[in-house]
């Protein structure tokens, strides 16, 4: 569960953030004894934001996000939404959007409360949007995975 957890955290906060974490914890914890929230520290202060949630949920906690999933198309742009349905959970979920040309977009969704939307400008006429299958993301994707009217 650690590697994937360190991996869904790259994600939401991007490989420049991540990495300047990594090497800070690196060079402030050499030859002493830490922890996670020495890693924790080391990630706050490189991104500015808060992860307590996080890693209280994904390192001391034994659920899994359940949440909804649904997008609607507004104009240029296609508006995703997930809503948690339970604990909330801080975690990146990719979406793909597949279009009628049959080219497709990988979008990093970051879900940081219990409802998200994001608006995601169109390339092209979409076919549908989905949960990546490939995402890696720990979430139990529940009712309807759509279009919303």
């Amino acid at each position: 569960k650690s590697a994937i957890v360190l991996h869904m955290l790259r994600r939401l906060v991007g490989d420049d953030a991540f990495f300047r974490g990594v090497r800070r914890f690196y060079l402030a914890s050499r030859f002493q004894k830490v922890g996670t929230e020495e890693f924790r520290a080391a990630i706050e202060a490189e991104t500015g934001r808060s992860f307590e949630r996080f890693f209280d949920r994904w390192s001391r906690g034994s659920g899994l996000p359940r949440m909804t999933f649904s997008y609607r198309v507004d104009g240029p742009e296609v508006v995703l939404h997930a809503e948690q349905l339970g604990e909330v959970f801080d975690f990146p979920l990719t979406v793909t959007l597949r279009y009628a040309d049959r080219k497709s977009t990988d979008i990093v969704f970051p879900i940081t409360d219990r409802a998200v939307e994001l608006r995601v400008p169109l390339t092209g006429a979409l076919r549908r949007a989905e949960i990546s299958k490939n995402d890696g993301a720990l979430a139990v994707i529940e009712k309807n995975q759509g279009r919303t009217p």
